[in-house]
């Protein structure tokens, strides 16, 4: 959980567990983004923190990803339950 977390440190905490999830799958921004059905340039801003994806999104990328939406969400270093 990153309630703790302002704003925008949570949007970058999902954009690098998005791109890790990403690279480890060995996937291409662009490929992602036709998976989940979205624009590449989405894709980009999601990963380099310029915005704050919707719960809709989030899910889409699950989905492509194949990987339980909290992954993403997921702030390093932090006990899990």
């Amino acid at each position: 959980m990153f309630f703790h977390l302002p704003e925008q440190d949570v949007v970058k905490v999902f954009g690098r567990n998005l791109r890790k999830i990403r690279l480890q799958r060995k996937l291409s921004m662009e490929k992602l983004a036709d998976m989940a059905g979205m624009e590449l340039s989405q894709i980009y801003r999601i990963e380099s923190g310029r915005i704050n994806a919707k719960l809709t999104t989030i899910a889409a990328l699950g989905k492509a990803l194949d990987v339980d939406p909290n992954e993403l969400l997921r702030v390093p270093n932090l006990p899990t339950d």
